[in-house]
């Protein structure tokens, strides 16, 4: 996870950095953070560093945290934006540059533990992974973005995808395995949908790119609940 640190407080942004390394070792996760202690530098270095998540102090001179989220939004809508702060009257106004939280002053490691795990679903769920498929005669490369569900029949699953759909000898259970973290869910057994394509749900149905699928009884719940979740940025 690429990530930029923003304070002038020095004791602050070690104890941030502090904590992020703790993250990366209890969850497996390899962290490339960038540290910086003015948001001017930050706004000069952004398209060089391009991070996925910038954790933000708002109180600084010059420049402050809230002015330079804004700055940033003009040019990347997709940046996940997590403000540090003591002052909460800066909540709401986080709104208008869609941060995806905050963390109060003095920051404790359960409450950086649980916006950071919401982060890195927002992450994960925005990243373009591929995924490689071995079809009869040769080797297709997906977008994961490009995928809008799979099928299961006998023994066969169909990839219906933006380019095509693509036949490969493989369980369901396997693609579950593939695709889950990718912000895929189950309407029934035959069908694994990816949530950024559903384009509606009724009460038995859900469309995904023009295909109306099937919902069972038994996945409904937790398929609606899954995309709720989706839409509110709590991927899981």
């Amino acid at each position: 996870m690429k990530v930029t640190i923003v304070d002038d407080t020095r004791e602050d942004a070690e104890l941030l950095l502090d904590a992020l390394e703790r993250f990366g070792r209890e969850n497996k996760e390899e962290m490339d953070v960038t540290l910086l202690n003015s948001a001017a530098s930050f706004l000069r270095s952004y398209e060089q560093n391009k991070p996925e998540l910038v954790i933000l102090d708002i109180d600084m001179p010059g420049i402050n945290g809230m002015e330079a989220a804004h700055k940033i939004r003009e040019t990347d809508e997709n940046v996940c934006l997590l403000f540090v702060t003591n002052m909460r009257h800066y909540v709401l106004e986080g709104y208008s540059v869609d941060a995806l939280d905050y963390l109060i002053k003095p920051v404790t490691y359960e409450d950086f533990v649980l916006r950071m795990k919401k982060a890195r679903r927002y992450i994960l769920r925005n990243r373009d992974e591929k995924v490689v498929l071995h079809v009869a005669g040769g080797i297709v490369t997906l977008n994961v973005s490009d995928i809008y569900y799979v099928e299961s029949m006998l023994h066969n699953l169909t990839y219906h995808a933006k380019s095509g759909d693509y036949r490969v000898r493989e369980s369901m259970s396997r693609a579950e395995e593939l695709l889950r973290k990718y912000s895929f869910a189950s309407c029934n057994k035959s069908y694994l949908v990816n949530l950024r394509h559903v384009e509606a749900i009724s009460r038995n149905e859900v469309t995904v790119a023009g295909a109306v699928l099937k919902m069972s009884r038994g996945k409904k719940q937790e398929f609606i609940n899954r995309y709720t979740r989706y839409l509110g940025g709590m991927r899981q």
